[in-house]
Parts: structure tokens; sequence; C-alpha cells
């Protein structure tokens, strides 16, 4: 006797051909970090072979990791044995949470914390609350935020390539979205937009191609394998919100695309929003549900110290999931019960657009920083003494800052807790400020970009603040080519290679020293080489092709103008030009 089917509708998809399309969206993204982070730096000599295969070794062990820690689970606690065991090992998919954690981290994690993430996402993420099908959170994004929380510091600088490490210095492009609203300096440094789409920026491993990501999502959306309407709300909400803000600010359109390509958001909103375990199942439910964590990941960027904001944006939302579905069933058969939450999303999405591009558009010179506070200001004849602060990363930085005689004295951090001040002192970071007569173009500090840039604001602030009642500050460097710390430099060596002269000079940049290897003939610099540099906004200078503007202008070097944003920088490297220029001609004209 035939069986009756019953009048329900059926997906043709299984989950074993689910998750099948989900691995084959996946493989383009997974050869592109291999590209990047392991190919590239080959090429160009950064790495030796481990360093080649090391991107796939970082994503297999993550997989390998959750795989292994699932199933151990599965065998000790659970007591699988056999067919049980076997069921769970093909059916639970329990190496896709290692794999998507490992593409959310930057590459440079070491491996044991990427281990540790492994272990934490299965057994607390997934395992905690009943296995497969049962959690509430992404394990991945319980990983995530485990490795970010307990190991912020040292993600902090893991996200360049040994390639990248030559050529850039910001950790990703959204460590600078807090120093300065403009185009130079948010993504010219990068190159252009185009190279945030192809995914030329530094980034976490499986998130910085935007293309390879959207492809990802139009190849899932069109088998049917994530809820689309999830991505297109999140993404939609994302831009327009960003569209209003660089409207009211005047910033243009290409502010909505920086932010866009930049950090985990397209990853996040295919990969991660989507989970079908964590995600809700009513159209109404899934629209509310992009919907707010547009507005969210808004205000985690805008809002908040915290340059991202997508994963925790998500896992936040994974607890109101049960809501939103109570919304959609109940919507689906009468609108109106839903329509409020839809009148709250679009009130939140106007108000808060509208109040952070108002904020932006005002400039320091015509409105107060709240951040900053002056605690008490005392004057005793030609000597100020002020007690200020400004908000950091994690705490208010308390400063003694003395002006004696119009001319700052004293810069000296009374108080101050936020995790990356170490960062700064390592550079002498402070000295600098106090050194430089251009401090709003002073380089902040990269992987502790927030606090170098509340230490450079307070310090500003205050001397605006001065110089209302008192005129204008001598600056410690009429010139700052006669700054001690710049003006020297060292040649460490020099020999005679095919008729040509060939040194090795070195001087002190920004935050490291920068050695050249300089080839001369005829009195005249033939050919040069970077050889050792960590300084910040180095890539300001590839950008603007500074060395081979001082090549071409060698001659008349003094000409040459230092880079704003990347003075220490440009400074050290004309030193070294102008210094063996000297130093040659006078020992062998």
């Amino acid at each position: 006797m035939n069986a009756i089917k019953g009048p329900f509708f059926r997906s043709k998809n299984s989950t074993n051909k689910m998750m099948i399309h989900l691995l084959v969206a996946l493989t383009p993204i997974i050869l592109f970090s291999f590209y990047k982070y392991g190919i590239k730096p080959f090429y160009h000599s950064k790495t030796n072979f481990l360093g080649l295969i090391y991107p796939l070794i970082f994503i297999l062990l993550s997989a390998a990791t959750t795989f292994i820690t699932e199933t151990l689970y599965e065998v000790i606690v659970n007591k699988k044995r056999n067919e049980e065991l076997r069921y769970v090992i093909y059916n639970h998919y329990s190496f896709f949470p290692g794999l998507f954690l490992a593409l959310i981290l930057p590459i440079n994690t070491p491996l044991l914390i990427l281990i540790m993430g492994g272990i934490f996402a299965i057994l607390i993420g997934k395992m905690a609350f009943g296995g497969f099908g049962n959690n509430i959170f992404n394990p991945a994004l319980i990983g995530y935020i485990f490795i970010s929380t307990c190991y912020a510091s040292v993600l902090s600088s893991s996200y360049l390539s040994a390639y990248e490490i030559d050529t850039l210095s910001s950790a990703t492009p959204l460590s600078n979205a807090v120093e300065a609203l403009n185009y130079t300096t948010l993504v010219k440094p990068y190159g252009s937009l185009f190279d945030f789409f192809i995914g030329n920026i530094p980034g976490s491993i499986g998130e910085v191609s935007s293309l390879l990501i959207l492809v990802a999502f139009g190849y899932l959306a069109f088998n049917k394998v994530i809820k689309w309407r999830i991505t297109i709300t999140y993404l939609f909400t994302f831009f327009i919100m960003t569209t209003l803000i660089s409207s009211l600010a005047n910033l243009g359109m290409w502010y909505p695309f920086y932010h866009l390509f930049s950090g985990g958001l397209l990853f996040g909103s295919v990969f991660m929003a989507t989970d079908p375990v964590t995600s809700p199942t009513t159209p109404i439910g899934q629209t509310l549900y992009g919907f707010f964590l547009g507005i969210l990941t808004i205000i985690a960027r805008f809002l908040t110290p915290y340059p991202e904001g997508v994963m925790t944006s998500i896992l936040t939302m994974n607890m109101f999931v049960f809501i939103l579905d109570g919304i959609g069933s109940k919507g689906r058969f009468n609108f109106f019960r839903a329509f409020i939450f839809f009148v709250i999303a679009w009130g939140l999405i106007l108000e808060l657009s509208i109040h952070i591009g108002s904020g932006l558009r005002t400039s320091p010179s015509d409105a107060t920083d709240n951040k900053y506070n002056i605690i008490s200001k005392e004057t005793i004849a030609d000597q100020t003494t002020y007690i200020a602060t400004y908000e950091g990363y994690q705490s208010k930085l308390k400063a003694k800052i003395v002006i004696e005689a119009n001319k700052v004295t004293t810069y000296e951090i009374l108080e101050q807790n936020d995790s990356f001040y170490h960062m700064t002192s390592d550079v002498n970071y402070i000295d600098k400020l106090l050194k430089s007569n251009d401090l709003a173009n002073v380089d902040t500090v990269s992987g502790a970009t927030y606090t170098s840039n509340a230490l450079k604001k307070l310090l500003l602030l205050t001397k605006e603040d001065y110089q209302k009642d008192n005129g204008k500050i001598i600056e410690n460097n009429d010139n700052i080519l006669d700054s001690p710390e710049i003006k020297n430099y060292e040649l460490i060596s020099e020999q005679i290679e095919n008729n040509n002269y060939v040194y090795h000079v070195s001087s002190k940049g920004f935050s490291s020293n920068i050695v050249l290897k300089i080839v001369i003939s005829a009195n005249q610099i033939i050919g040069y080489e970077v050889l050792e540099q960590n300084d910040s906004y180095f890539n300001v200078i590839i950008a603007n092709n500074y060395l081979d503007t001082l090549a071409i202008n060698q001659n008349d070097i003094e000409t040459v103008d230092v880079i704003s944003g990347a003075t220490y920088t440009s400074n050290a490297l004309k030193n070294i030009f102008k210094g063996i220029l000297g130093y040659h001609k006078e020992k062998y004209e």
C-alpha cells in the first residue's frame, strides 16, 4: 500500500546539500586568503614555504579543533558509540564553526589562542545548549568574542600579512575611522575603493574581498541555502544610514562604500547573520532582524570606541530571535500587529542618522568637544598649569599640562586605564607630541589609534584654550628638521659593488628606525631600497611616491616638502637622502 503524502511543502534542499553549497561558496574566499596571505608574500620573498601554506594550516587547524572537540564531547559526555557516533560525525558538521572562526580572525592570531577559541566555541557556544540545532548563539562568534575579549592586545597588531608589514602600518581601514573624516586618510593609504572591493586591504582572513563575498551571496541565495532577506535588509539599513550620515556631514558618496567594504560587515551579513539555527524563520522576523542588525552596527561604529560592531550586533540579536519570530507569526495573518515594530525601526534609523551626521558635521573650531574637560587651570606669573581629561579607549586620560612663557614645557599623564596605552609609551608618543610644531598632523600609533588620538586631542585642545587668552604658543621647534631626534642619521656600512658605492643608512622615524640601502654613482643616487621600517602610516609614504620624489629632487632636496600626516617619517627619509649625499660628496669629490 502506498503511503499518503500530506499536503505540505517540501524543500529540495537537504541539510547535506546545503552544507555542500556552503563549502562551494566559501572555497573562492579561502583560496583568495591563501593568495593574499601566503602566495603574495612568498612571491615577494617576504616569507618562506611554511609562510606560503600557513593560511591553509590556520584554517584547517581551526576546523579540526572544533571537529575533534565536539567528537570527544559526544564520546566522553554523551557516551555516543558506533552508529550513534557515526551519525553525529556525518550529520552535525562540527568543522564549520572552526572554519568560520578562522575566517573572521586575523592571520597572525597565535595558533594556541586559535585552538582555545575553537574549543570555547564548541563547548560554550554549542554543546552547553544541547548540541546541533539547539544553540541560540552562533558558535563561531562565541569563539571570536572569547578571543577578542581575552586577547585583544594580541589581535590588535595581527592583521597585516608578511608583505603588508613592509607597505602598510595601520591594522585595518576601520582603525583609522576615528582619526579623520576624509578620503585621503581613510581610503587613499590603501589605494582606492576598488582595492577595498577586490580585497587589497588588511583585515581578517575571509572578510577582505567584498567581491567574492557578494558572489557567494548570489550563489547561496539562488540555491536557497541562506535567508536572503536578512542580508538584504541588513545591508540596506546600514547603507541608508551611512548615506544619510555622509550627506549631513558633507562627506561624499565614497563614505558609505568605505564603511560597506571595510571590516566584517559583508561577511557577517552573508554567513553569520543568516545562520539557520540562530536567526528568525519568519519573513517578517527576518526583515526586522536585518533592520536592527544595521542599527546596532551603526551604533557600535559611530557611538562607541569599537570600530567594527558586526559580530557583537549579531550575537545581541541572537537573543531576540524568539521574540522576532513571535512578531512574525502574528504579523503573517495581521500585518498591523507587526507594523509598530517597523515604525520603531525606521524611527531609529532616521533619528540616529540625523544625530550622528549632525555631530560629524560640527567641526572642532565651532563646537565644544564633549570628550574634553578642564578640571582646573591655575596661572602664576607666566606659567599656566592645566589638569584636564579626554575620553580614551576605555577610560578618561587625565593629564597635567604646563605652559610657561607661551611654551608647553610639561605633558604628564596622571591617570589612565586604557588597554593599549603601553603601545604609546613604547614609541615615546607624548615626547613626539611635545616636539611637533604640526600637532594636528602627527600620526597616531598603529594598534592604539583611539588612545593615541585621545592623547593628541588632549594636548591640542589645551593649547587652543590657552591661546584664547594668551596668544600664540611658541612651538618647541621652529623648524622640525632641527630636532635632534630626526636630524641625526647613522651610516651602518659602505662598500663598492660594480664601481658603485653602496651605503646602508639609518635614521629615526616616528616609531622605529628606518634603514635604507642607497646606491650612488657619479655623485648621484641611482638606486634605493627600504630594508627595515615599522613606522605608522608608512603607507602614506608609499601612496605619495615620496622616495621617488626625493630621488628626482636629490640635487635640491630642501625644496621637497614633508608629507602631512607622516611628518616624522618623511623627514627621516629626507634626512637619509640629504645626509648620505653630503657624506659621499665630501669624501669622494
